[in-house]
């Protein structure tokens, strides 16, 4: 699998960001295709009738790609495969099509990371590829790809997501020839944080100590290894901050059910947060190996 599925921006957004995923995708060596969503209510004549309705979709769409060509033809990218799709959500198109038609990536600009889309969270939680999500403003000097793990992993869907992110982490920072730091997360439970019964300092001298073994094997100089303790979201959202970084790359459970919607995921309480971009990673095995550089 070798395509990457890129979803343009809509209402008007810049095309920085659609550049900026055409850049990747050219790293990565994956064949990019550009799908704009479009949708409307009708009313009137059309509300009523499903000939005059087809009709201004149809328009509606023929102008969607109308823009699209042009905004590819700016940016110098004419040969580039594209696509407008009528579709009130655009994630019941996308997850389907990207999981069935053998892409490897999805691609999708964010506007505003104090205010994501729904449609955000309904890939963040159901995508079944990497999906890397691009904020309009990242950190002018992002310098970095950063990763993220979870040293206290004893489930095999956490295991997966380390090795996931360790893998797709260290391939993105060589094609882009970036600096590879990680960030081991060890969680410390809020009552404890709350009793103040331990520092800070003697959890990370204990961690320290318990993943000493660990730590050594992830090949990288020390300076660029950061553990740290307590709520991962915001530990991540300081530590890439504190960096500079201008990729995080995580791994996502996506919970289903009540208990899903209720707790969530790292990666649904990150982008709130976060300056930089997010690679985020689904735990399915196919996407380790060589086979999708």
């Amino acid at each position: 699998m070798s395509k990457v599925f890129v979803i343009a921006g809509q209402d008007g957004q810049s095309s920085t960001t659609l550049q900026t995923a055409l850049e990747i995708a050219d790293a990565l060596a994956l064949t990019p295709k550009v799908y704009a969503y479009g949708h409307a209510y009708f009313s009137g004549a059309e509300y009523y009738n499903p000939r005059l309705a087809g009709a201004a979709r149809q328009k509606i769409l023929a102008c969607l790609n109308d823009e699209l060509t042009a905004i590819l033809s700016e940016l110098q990218r004419p040969d580039v495969a594209h696509e407008a799709v009528w579709s009130k959500r655009l994630h019941e198109h996308a997850l389907p099509c990207a999981a069935s038609e053998g892409y490897s990536m999805m691609i999708k600009g964010i506007e505003g990371a104090e205010s994501p889309e729904p449609e955000d969270w309904q890939l963040i939680r159901h995508t079944k590829v990497p999906l890397m999500l691009l904020t309009a403003n990242p950190l002018a000097r992002g310098r970095l790809v950063l990763m993220a793990v979870d040293l206290d992993a004893t489930s095999e869907d956490k295991k997966l997501l380390n090795r996931l992110v360790l893998e797709r982490g260290r391939h993105l920072a060589n094609a882009l020839n970036l600096p590879l730091h990680l960030a081991c997360v060890v969680r410390v439970p809020q009552v404890l944080r709350e009793l103040d019964i331990t520092t800070p300092h003697e959890i990370l001298i204990a961690a320290h100590e318990k993943h000493r073994d660990t730590l050594s094997q992830f090949d990288l100089p020390t300076e660029q290894i950061h553990l740290v303790t307590g709520d991962p979201a915001q530990c991540l959202y300081q530590l890439s901050s504190s960096l500079k970084a201008k990729y995080l790359v995580i791994g996502a459970r996506q919970r289903e059910g009540i208990f899903g919607a209720t707790i969530g995921s790292t990666a649904e309480q990150l982008i709130h947060k976060v300056r930089c971009n997010l690679l985020i990673l689904p735990p399915d095995p196919q996407w380790l190996g060589p086979c999708h550089d």
